[in-house]
């Protein structure tokens, strides 16, 4: 006879074995979880970022030009430079002149070349050499030929510069600056005449052929040209005569002068020692090719007096004045 309480089925005891299951696997599971928890640091980490950076733009800081007060060559040209400072964190070895533009403050930098307000050099013409001791500090230079005729008054300097890429040989990248400075050109006033008129071989009482002497502006404004003579190369004790000869002299008005070829001896006006003024305006020469209006021409013609013989010589001073 079974005892009350004691007796156990098949199915409960597959219910009691189930339950034991889950408790142990439920206790295994909080444990891993409890270690786990423990670990300190295992989301946290570094990494160091490179970069080499091989090439920097140059900075061209300053421009001049020099002179800063330009006094132009009458008849020729004058050397201007234009200097550049740089500074390059790569080094000034690689820094080249680009382009350099001089010109007027009539016009500006991209006109056209014209010797009057124009001018411009390229890197071929230029040169950058080392500054002092350090190698990041360069000074370019670009000198330009200024003609006398070159318009007076304010000039820019413009210069553009470019490095090469550093010390890269995989990849090239060009990188420019540019800068510019001013500076002055002052008026001068010249002009050109020959340095001799020859009558030829005369007898006593013969007139020369007409003689041409021509009379150019070699300055940057426009001038007026006055002329007087006088005997031998005194302007004070010869001052009444035009020519000194070996035996005897000739008086002033032997020798004349005109504006018109052509003009016969005796309408032509008489040399004086005091500056009589041509009466006419040479403007300034805006050909680049060749003269222009810039140029005038006087004739001349010479009347031999008797009781004179020999080598003869005197000086015609022409003189120029500007408006």
């Amino acid at each position: 006879m079974r005892k009350e309480g004691t007796i156990v089925s098949k199915e409960s005891g597959i219910i009691i074995a189930f339950v034991s299951l889950f408790l142990a696997v439920i206790s295994v599971l909080v444990g891993v979880s409890m270690v786990t928890s423990g670990v300190i640091g295992a989301n946290q980490s570094t990494t160091i970022a490179r970069v080499y950076v091989w090439n920097t733009e140059p900075n061209l800081y300053s421009v001049t030009m020099t002179p800063a007060a330009v006094d132009l060559t009458p008849g020729n040209t004058t050397q201007v430079n234009c200097t550049g400072y740089v500074w390059d964190y790569n080094g000034f070895a690689d820094v080249n002149v680009t382009e350099a533009i001089l010109y007027h403050s009539t016009v500006v930098s991209t006109d056209a070349d014209d010797n009057n307000n124009h001018y411009t050099l390229t890197g071929a013409n230029c040169s950058c050499n080392q500054t002092g001791s350090s190698d990041t500090n360069a000074t370019c230079i670009c000198p330009f030929d200024v003609w006398y005729y070159a318009t007076n008054g304010t000039w820019t300097c413009n210069m553009t510069i470019s490095d090469k890429g550093g010390n890269a040989t995989e990849r090239i990248y060009n990188f420019n600056s540019s800068n510019e400075g001013t500076g002055v050109i002052n008026t001068v006033v010249g002009i050109n005449v020959p340095a001799e008129l020859d009558y030829g071989n005369l007898s006593v009482t013969e007139t020369s052929t007409e003689k041409v002497a021509n009379i150019s502006n070699f300055g940057n404004v426009p001038i007026n040209i006055s002329v007087r003579g006088y005997g031998g190369t005194d302007s004070t004790a010869q001052h009444n005569l035009s020519m000194i000869c070996a035996y005897g002299n000739m008086t002033m008005e032997k020798e004349k002068w005109s504006l018109v070829s052509g003009t016969a001896y005796a309408s032509m006006i008489a040399l004086t020692n005091e500056s009589v003024s041509l009466n006419w305006t040479l403007p300034v020469r805006t050909n680049d090719d060749g003269y222009g209006m810039d140029t005038n021409s006087t004739y001349w013609r010479l009347e031999v007096p008797l009781t004179v013989g020999g080598n003869c010589n005197g000086t015609l001073e022409f003189t120029a004045n500007t408006e």
